[in-house]
C-alpha cells in the first residue's frame, strides 16, 4: 500500500500546470522590466539607439541623421508598439495567475487571452508602420532629395498576424466552452 502524498495531481497548487503557470507568471513580470528596462536605456546612449534603429530598420538606420530631437522622436515612435506589447504580456500574467488558482475557463481567462491575441496581431501590423514612420520622421531634417520612405513587411511580421488570429479564436472558442458549461450547471 502506497502512503498517500502531500499533494495529489487534483489538488491545485501541486499540479504542473499551477507550477508552470507561477513561473510563467515571473517570467513574463521579468520580461516586462527588461523590456521597459532596457527600451528606456537605448533611449538614453545614443549608440544603443543608433543600433535599434539598425534592427528596425537594417541600413537605411545607419544614414538616419540622431541628434537629440530625432532621438526623442524615435523613443515616441517605438513606445506604441512597445506600450502594446507591454498592454499583451499583462494579460497574459494575468491569465497565468488565474491558471495558477484553478481558474481555467472562464470569462477572465477568454478575455485576457483575447486581448494577448490581440496585442500579438498588433505587433505584426505594427511593424511595418513603425519602420516606415521611423524612416519618414528621421530624415524630414533631411534635403528634399534625401528623405526617406521605408516600406518593411517580414514573414515575422505575418506569423504575429496569424498567431494573434489563432489566439483570439481560441479565447472565442473559451468563451463558448465557458457559456455552455454554465448553461449546462443551470439545468443540473
Amino acid at each position: 500500500m502506497q502512503a498517500p502524498s502531500s499533494t495529489s495531481a487534483t489538488e491545485p497548487n501541486g499540479s504542473a500546470a499551477v507550477r508552470l503557470s507561477r513561473a510563467m507568471q515571473w517570467v513574463t513580470t521579468g520580461g516586462i522590466v527588461l523590456i521597459v528596462g532596457l527600451l528606456g536605456a537605448s533611449f538614453i546612449f545614443q549608440s544603443w539607439t543608433r543600433n535599434l534603429l539598425l534592427t528596425k530598420l537594417g541600413d537605411v538606420g545607419a544614414r538616419l541623421p540622431l541628434d537629440a530631437g530625432n532621438q526623442a522622436l524615435a523613443a515616441i515612435i517605438i513606445a506604441v508598439p512597445v506600450a502594446v506589447l507591454v498592454w499583451g504580456l499583462l494579460n497574459v500574467r494575468a491569465l497565468f495567475g488565474d491558471f495558477a488558482r484553478g481558474r481555467v475557463f472562464t470569462a477572465a481567462t477568454a478575455t485576457h487571452l483575447q486581448r494577448f491575441g490581440i496585442a500579438v496581431a498588433a505587433q505584426g501590423a505594427l511593424g511595418p508602420v513603425t519602420a516606415t514612420a521611423l524612416a519618414l520622421v528621421l530624415s524630414l531634417g533631411n534635403p528634399p532629395d534625401q528623405r526617406m520612405l521605408v516600406l518593411t513587411f517580414s514573414s515575422n511580421d505575418y506569423i504575429s498576424v496569424i498567431v494573434g488570429g489563432v489566439l483570439i479564436a481560441v479565447a472565442a472558442v473559451m468563451r463558448e466552452a465557458t457559456r455552455l458549461a454554465d448553461e449546462n450547471a443551470s439545468f443540473v
